[in-house]
């Protein structure tokens, strides 16, 4: 499975990155999939990220969402079987304050109104991003089931449909309810888990 980016859009404590990495890892059957892309021309990336991190400074500080879909669809060849480029997850100003992310993810649908008496082959597509703000705690679930390309299940299941899905609170949050979380058995001695657990 590729390694799902993210970036900092806003100048993001080191800690508040730590608590990102870690934080999303802790509902049963997540992973460290993460990647934190530090600067535009990086040429090796991240199979998950670990701790301690160095201090960097962002080269992604000016730039918008459509900058970021632009840069992983351009990057070489080489890096996009181990780098998703169709989902990627975002650290800005708005992080610091709730600790939530914005994920956005490139979704392949047919219309629901589709008439099914036509050749499969021959229906529509509608192809757009879809963007979904997620406390950190949830991050790595949605993400990772999204570049899993589960979305439609995902859909339907629902708590991912959009903004007025029930479980998008006023402040267009999506809350998955009642995820199990577990704990980490070994942790380093700056507090990063140490391997999969």
């Amino acid at each position: 499975m590729s390694s799902i980016p993210f970036f900092c859009t806003a100048n993001i404590p080191l800690e508040l990155i730590k608590e990102f990495v870690v934080e999303s890892q802790r509902p049963e059957n997540t992973r460290n999939n993460w990647s934190l892309i530090r600067d535009p021309p990086q040429d090796e990336f991240d199979e998950e990220t670990l701790g301690p991190l160095d201090h960097f400074d962002s080269g992604f500080l000016s730039f918008t969402i459509d900058d970021l879909k632009f840069y992983l669809k351009n990057l070489p060849e080489e890096h996009q079987e181990t780098i998703a480029v169709s989902t990627f997850v975002v650290l800005d100003e708005r992080t610091i304050r709730d600790k939530t992310v914005s994920i956005h993810h490139w979704t392949r649908e047919t219309p629901d109104d589709v008439d099914e008496s036509i050749d499969f082959d021959d229906w529509p597509v509608i192809e757009s991003w879809k963007e979904w703000r997620v406390p950190f705690s949830s991050a790595a679930l949605v993400a990772s089931r999204l570049e899993n390309d589960v979305y439609d299940r995902i859909k339907n299941e629902g708590g991912f449909s959009g903004k007025s899905d029930e479980h998008v609170d006023a402040e267009g949050v999506l809350r998955l309810p009642s995820l199990k979380m577990k704990d980490f058995e070994f942790l380093d001695d700056e507090g990063w888990p140490l391997g999969d657990d």
